[in-house]
């Protein structure tokens, strides 16, 4: 015959599984206030981006990169050139990473050419990348890509203004 056994459950197992269901319950500390870049924020400075390609009637490509140099959103409008999506992410690359626009980085063409052949055409001084500031952190960078040097970095601009704080 089969007889049924119903399993035990010790004080200390008991109390263990409750606690870890209370600590589920509390909610994780709120950390420092950091400037982000926002999935908000990216769709904002392209968003302005695009407006001032369009007022100045240029097509472009316009890349937005986190603090770290990752991509984290680009826009290639109708028309603009095929090259814009590399262009306009290295720009915004060389911008979060330097901290500066990339046509005020003052770094010296050896040295410059030295960083774009390591970061395998990452890295460039070519006008458009503008860092992307937010309560004073450097939080990314914007570049545009497909008009001359005074285009490109009027749009960059326009794209950083529209999410600095």
């Amino acid at each position: 015959m089969y007889t049924r056994t119903r399993p035990t459950l010790s004080v200390s197992t008991a109390a263990t599984f409750l606690f870890s269901a209370l600590l589920m319950l509390i909610p994780p500390p709120i950390p420092a206030q950091e400037a982000a870049l926002t999935t908000e924020l990216i769709q904002r400075a392209l968003d302005a981006a695009v407006a001032r390609a369009r007022e100045i009637r240029v097509p472009m490509g316009i890349a937005v990169v986190d603090r770290g140099g990752n991509l984290a959103g680009f826009i290639k409008m109708d028309g603009a050139f095929a090259h814009t999506n590399h262009t306009s992410y290295s720009k915004a690359y060389t911008a979060a990473s330097v901290r500066q626009p990339t046509h005020q980085s003052d770094i010296p063409p050896d040295i410059a050419l030295a960083l774009t052949l390591a970061t395998e055409g990452r890295f460039t001084t070519l006008p458009g990348g503008i860092p992307i500031v937010r309560k004073g952190q450097v939080i990314g960078g914007i570049g545009a890509a497909g008009g001359d040097a005074k285009a490109d970095i009027d749009v960059a601009q326009a794209g950083a203004a529209a999410v600095r704080e």
